[in-house]
């Protein structure tokens, strides 16, 4: 008894100290490092009573009461990196990526050849030769000899080849496409691999630290049975079972360590070696995906493999074409100048000029042509059978995914309910163990069944998020994710980076992975060691170069100069000019108050005198189209110690006002959106045998209208409402009186045709469609809805009642236009506008604005006798802004021929025809 009695407060003992190791050992504890298992004697306490015949055996006990690691790579001092960083990193250094770019150049170079087919060829020849001829020209002489020496120009063009060089430049066209969209998979593929390499790295690492925790706890049990057995509390099959599981624990510890460490190494290969000391850690993303059937009809017209059939397709139509024109004769035009300067009998200079049209037409080549179009046409069928089974495999694909994904949701929610509540029934089971009131099989199994939880929980994050970015690259929106457009030059933008670019200054092994820039001497072991370390000379940063040349300027002399930079609306758009420009290393930027608003200018470069300094300034006018002033060094001094003391606006006090708010119900303003009237009717007073082009159908009549005005078919087109099941909205264009008119024009919508698969139908049958749902789409809901809008009315002293009847005036005036157009009126007079067109009236004027999508960004007003109607366009600080904004205007607004003009022109016209009596 008092054997039991002493092993009990030795255990008790053990656990209060044994918990204070367990958290030293958890704050110290290192990823890459392997518990190793010692083995130590043990020593049975054997009871006094002895049986006859009973053999005692010795029992080796496995004792680890303190966890000895392995010297294996630490990831402590590993630097922690973003998805995006690495994503960047993997693309700037992809081999892969520049090969394909190097493919799309080789095929912008064919199609510039074929393009060469278009222009005429000119050669130049010249010929010099001697002859020695027989016999010769009398009895006396044997031979005669003679000089043969001439040159001249041919001028060849291809005149008709039966469209031959158009049908292979579209061919080679459509072939680039194919060639840039190969690259923009390539991109794809190499960001896959770096969104592989990432997660197998944070996946590994957590399944490691679940493993190694679970092994901690075993090692506890195992310490405590030990005891326990040494005291004759436990019997050998629980020693043995705890000996089993802590043994299991550490083989699957090993294993995990095994991945971690094969996933550090493929994260190595893929992102390179300046990553190398890096460590991913980011698993927490916000996972939203739409219904399945959108992300199909997105994946249909959006995936990249898919669309590389689609190309391929196009370009084999031409192909075909161009392989049928070989039917066609073919007319080439030579023109030729022969000047000949020495022949036989050679009397004077004689020269040529030669004009040829030659026809050539095979009859006979043994079929090779009608192979050639039968090949064309196999290969034609070919990419279209195989483009129905990727549609089907991607369709598979999808399906698979979305069930994925969702299930996985749910499972996570349900496997973090089990890890929680596995964790508190294990804490539970150590409480009443340490009492001796739990069954050591308990306990284990509950510790297991933790760990498993764990790492199934694991399991389902890693497959959550590695199928989401799966169906990204299905739906072809895997680029768009990270902001990567691979058509732009510079599409790997490092601005969006977080990554330290001085992670490695304190490293030993800089050198190492930096070996690729840096050229190290080789030298012997013993002139290293007397080599004395060179100094790295860093570059100062954009703050650092300002800072050096503040004191410079504080120091200068007050009456030489400096060019002043403004206005700028804030610090950063300053900075950003003096990164730009490269001027960090002369120049600073500070605040000023300027009518009451902080503005932000820039002083630059210090200059002995004014002629130096209007020079220079004269040369930046050139570059820039920021205002410039020169001003003394004194001057800007005055305005920078402002500047440092605080910018100060004096305002008077507000004298006390009185509010009165009132509430008034008001109809709410809808907004209609409605077809091309005049279409409408064209197509429904159309022949029954005519033919239309059925483009795409919509959930709103708004997405409808959108649609329509954004693609430029609008005016064209008849949108109409009808039921199938819900309320959908159909989308018509073109009446065409044959089915060839209508191919052609389909040809035509080129990027409609990619996205909305549009087809030709007869007109009838829409016709009888809209006949059918006529009373939907021409009875208007009359359903009014109200909104409540607050009024406020301020009652002011009576010596402020003067200013407000002026301001009240002005309100009047403003108190029925937008926001653009108030903006319009208050602008200054020194600014710029696009004067777009002059209507007969205001209301057709506003149908312009409506029909362009411009009505949010333009003014229309009546003036003249006549009530005519202007459409200005835009505000502009300055001409160079308005003519950018006028080379970009859609080509249906610059047929019109708009043209700049001051503001302040339009701004005095309309206030001539809209003064406040004329309104009246």
């Amino acid at each position: 008894m008092r054997k039991i009695c002493f092993s009990l407060i030795f255990i008790s003992q053990l656990f209060s100290n044994d918990d204070i190791i367990l958290d030293e050992q958890k704050n110290n504890i290192q990823i890459s490092d392997e518990p190793q298992v010692e083995e130590k004697p043990i020593k049975r306490v054997q009871n006094k009573l002895q049986y006859k015949g009973t053999v005692v055996k010795k029992v080796e006990r496995l004792r680890n009461s303190n966890i000895n690691f392995s010297n294996e790579t630490t990831l402590e001092k590993f630097k922690k990196v973003s998805l995006n960083d690495v994503v960047l990193e993997t693309l700037s250094n992809s081999d892969m990526i520049r090969s394909a770019r190097e493919k799309v150049i080789q095929s912008q170079l064919k199609l510039d050849d074929g393009l060469a087919d278009y222009y005429p060829t000119l050669n130049f020849e010249y010929t010099y030769s001697k002859t020695r001829h027989y016999p010769g020209e009398d009895d006396n002489s044997r031979y005669k000899f003679y000089n043969d020496r001439n040159y001249r120009f041919v001028m060849a063009q291809n005149l008709f080849a039966g469209g031959a060089t158009y049908y292979n430049v579209k061919s080679l066209r459509e072939s680039l496409l194919v060639q840039r969209n190969m690259y923009k998979l390539t991109v794809q593929e190499e960001l896959n691999k770096a969104i592989k390499a990432y997660f197998g790295v944070v996946f590994s690492k957590k399944a490691v630290e679940v493993n190694k925790k679970h092994m901690i706890k075993l090692q506890r049990i195992l310490d405590i049975v030990t005891i326990k057995y040494d005291n004759g509390a436990s019997s050998i099959g629980d020693l043995t079972s705890i000996k089993a599981n802590v043994s299991n624990a550490q083989t699957k510890l090993i294993k995990d360590k095994s991945k971690l460490e094969e996933a550090l190494r493929y994260y190595e290969y893929i992102v390179g070696k300046k990553f190398s000391k890096t460590l991913p850690y980011e698993r927490d993303f916000n996972i939203k995906i739409a219904q399945f059937d959108k992300l199909f009809q997105r994946a249909v017209s959006q995936n990249p493999n898919l669309k590389n059939y689609y190309l391929n397709i196009e370009a084999e139509k031409y192909k075909v074409q161009n392989a049928q024109s070989k039917f066609s004769p073919k007319v080439d035009l030579e023109v030729t100048y022969n000047d000949i300067k020495d022949q036989e009998d050679y009397e004077g200079d004689e020269n040529d000029f030669t004009g040829r049209v030659k026809l050539t037409y095979n009859l006979f080549n043994g079929g090779k042509d009608k192979n050639k179009v039968l090949r064309s046409y196999s290969i034609l069928r070919d990419l279209k059978f195989r483009l129905n089974e990727e549609i089907k495999k991607l369709k598979w694909n999808l399906s698979k995914l979305h069930t994925s994904i969702n299930s996985v949701k749910d499972a996570l929610k349900s496997t973090k309910s089990e890890v929680s509540s596995s964790q508190e029934a294990v804490e539970a089971y150590w409480e009443a163990f340490k009492l001796g009131e739990q069954d050591l099989n308990v306990l284990l199994q509950g510790q297991r069944q933790l760990n498993s939880a764990e790492l199934e929980l694991i399991k389902f994050e890693r497959s959550n998020i590695q199928d989401f970015f799966l169906l990204l690259g299905y739906t072809g929106d895997l680029l768009a994710y990270f902001n990567i457009d691979p058509e732009n030059n510079k599409f790997v933008n490092f601005s969006t980076s977080t990554y330290n670019k001085k992670l490695y200054d304190d490293l030993k092994d800089k050198k190492l992975l930096f070996d690729e820039e840096i050229k190290e001497k080789i030298v012997d072991k013993k002139e290293k060691k007397e080599q004395k370390p060179k100094e790295v000379k860093k570059e100062p940063s954009l703050n650092e170069n300002i800072d050096l040349f503040i004191k410079t300027f504080l120091q200068a002399d007050e009456n030489s100069f400096m060019i002043i930079i403004k206005d700028f609306d804030n610090v950063y758009d300053a900075f950003d000019f003096i990164k730009e420009q490269k001027i960090s290393k002369e120049s600073f930027a500070f605040d000023i108050l300027k009518k009451y608003k902080i503005k932000t200018i820039i002083a630059r470069k210090i200059f002995d005198n004014e002629l130096d300094a209007r020079q220079e300034m004269k040369k930046m006018s050139k570059t820039t189209n920021k205002s410039l002033e020169l001003k003394t060094i004194k001057d800007i001094k005055e305005l920078y110690i402002k500047y440092l003391e605080g910018l100060e606006v004096k305002v008077k006090e507000p004298k006390p006002k009185v509010k009165i708010i009132e509430k008034i119900q008001m109809l709410k303003k809808q907004q209609s959106f409605k077809t091309n009237e005049d279409f409408k009717k064209r197509f429904l007073e159309a022949n029954k045998e005519n033919y239309t082009i059925n483009i795409a159908t919509f959930t709103s009549m708004k997405e409808a209208i959108s649609f329509a005005k954004k693609e430029q078919i609008y005016d064209n087109s008849f949108v109409f409402k009808y039921i199938e099941g819900k309320e959908l909205v159909k989308v018509m264009y073109g009446v065409f009186e044959n089915y060839e008119d209508a191919v052609i024009s389909l040809d035509i919508l080129d990027d409609i045709k990619q996205k909305y698969y549009p087809v030709i139908e007869k007109i009838q049958t829409k016709q009888n469609l809209y006949k059918q749902n006529k009373e939907l789409n021409e009875k208007e809901k009359k359903t009014q809805e109200y909104e409540i809008v607050t009024k406020s009315k301020i009652v002011d002293s009576k010596e402020d009642k003067k200013e407000d009847k002026k301001k009240d005036k002005k309100e009047n005036r403003t108190k029925s236009l937008n926001d653009f157009e108030a903006l319009f009126l208050e602008v200054p007079k020194n600014y710029y506008t696009i004067n777009l067109a002059t209507i007969n009236t205001k209301e057709e004027a506003k149908e312009f604005t409506l029909k362009h999508g411009i009505e949010d960004t333009s003014f229309v007003f009546s003036f003249g006798d006549k009530n005519l109607a202007k459409v200005m366009y835009g505000v502009f600080e300055n001409y160079e802004q308005a003519k950018k904004a006028l080379e970009e205007l859609p080509l249906n607004l610059r047929k019109n021929s708009p043209y700049i003009e001051k503001i302040a022109k339009k701004q005095d016209l309309y206030n001539k025809y809209h003064s406040l009596g004329k309104d009246k």
